[in-house]
């Protein structure tokens, strides 16, 4: 899932799928599938120990939301909420918007992952 701004400033999802290659992480390793490398620049996890809702506000930087073990909703600005959970990745990408909200319902670990700059 992306969430995105238009030339307008309105924040939307958009479903992306990722293409996968067979190949192997390491040698001896069974094949699987593998994305193309995603340049990132830095990461950190964070950890919610309750509940909360935050009103509008924009990503700081494109990053990765790798949700670890929580559920929470992100609230679009053209009003569409997607919920995701333990396993899902949110391509957070709104910067230059008019926002979104977001709602942690039940707490546990994520992972930020920001995207390194062109």
């Amino acid at each position: 899932v992306r969430l995105y701004a238009d030339s307008d400033g309105e924040t939307h999802f958009e479903d992306v799928e990722v293409e996968f290659a067979e190949g192997t992480v390491t040698s001896g390793s069974n094949p699987g599938g593998l994305s193309a490398p995603q340049p990132t620049s830095d990461s950190f996890f964070a950890t919610y120990y309750s509940a909360f809702f935050v009103d509008s506000h924009p990503t700081p930087r494109t990053q990765w939301f790798v949700i670890l073990s929580l559920v929470r909703e992100f609230g679009a600005s053209d009003r569409e909420v997607r919920r995701v959970e333990c396993g899902d990745v949110v391509l957070l990408n709104d910067m230059d918007s008019k926002s979104h909200t977001s709602r942690v319902i039940e707490p546990g670990n994520v992972m930020f992952v920001g995207v390194a700059d062109d």
